[in-house]
């Protein structure tokens, strides 16, 4: 019998996170949510349910953005989990302030990464992904720093999402972690008009990606919507340009040089 992949999915109440989530129904799965609204927690987790009758489906409540509340939420996880073996780094938003954008889109995935590390170390086949957008834009838009206006900001959000994919995969390698990027294509979600209006409610290839072992060894990598890899230009999003960028933003925790 096929043990249970624990799976805990950041921003898994609704949108994206909720897609990767039902993507597990099919998958002997204990799967995780992390919200902040109560109501939306236990619609989502009696959704996942309906598709998936024996589902193990739980979930936690806290702010990522706030470093106490990520620690305090990790915590409780591990308390009652022995091990992770997958974590979707899922929660986002569209950002308002330059602040927020750092926080919650940036350091809230490093941090609970990290807060999480020793707990995916104990699994056979850890993995990790930070949930990202448009390839194109990633590949093509500058690393900047500004974020005068919401296009500043959101192609800040990309670019240093990915330097982050690099930065993580290096500090956990020792640690058997593999740290990937996925872009999940177009889903129905609340993050702006025009996604309200999508019908798609599915991010099948995220559980393919988790348990398959051809993508058990890939790590520090960026993955589509329909799992091939999105090449990256080495100089801009490599391991030097990312210890320069984001050491202003997170506590690297080892030598990158």
């Amino acid at each position: 019998m096929m043990k249970k992949k624990v799976v805990l999915i950041t921003g898994g109440t609704s949108g994206v996170g909720l897609a990767i989530a039902k993507s597990f129904a099919e998958i002997p799965t204990e799967i995780v949510l992390v919200g902040r609204n109560r109501a939306r927690a236990i619609a989502a987790v009696q959704e996942i349910q309906s598709l998936s009758p024996s589902s193990d489906v739980s979930y936690l409540l806290g702010d990522l953005a706030d470093p106490t509340e990520n620690k305090r939420l990790a915590t409780t996880f591990m308390t009652t989990h022995s091990r992770l073996d997958i974590l979707f780094n899922s929660a986002g938003n569209i950002p308002k302030t330059a602040s927020n954008n750092i926080a919650l889109n940036l350091q809230s995935h490093y941090w609970l990464t990290h807060n999480l590390a020793s707990t995916l170390e104990k699994s056979d086949d850890p993995r990790v992904f930070i949930i990202t957008g448009m390839p194109l834009a990633i590949q093509l838009g500058p690393v900047y720093e500004h974020q005068f206006n919401l296009v500043d900001r959101g192609l800040w959000l990309l670019t240093h999402k990915t330097l982050l994919v690099t930065i993580l995969a290096h500090e956990l390698k020792s640690w058997h972690i593999k740290v990937n990027a996925l872009f999940p294509g177009g889903v129905q979600s609340d993050l702006l008009p025009w996604t309200k209006n999508l019908g798609n409610t599915e991010v099948a290839i995220a559980s393919k990606l988790a348990t398959q072992s051809r993508y058990q060894t890939i790590t520090g990598q960026f993955f589509d919507d329909k799992g091939n890899l999105v090449r990256l230009n080495n100089r801009k999003y490599g391991l030097k340009r990312a210890k320069s960028v984001l050491k202003r933003y997170l506590p690297l925790k080892t030598d990158l040089n």
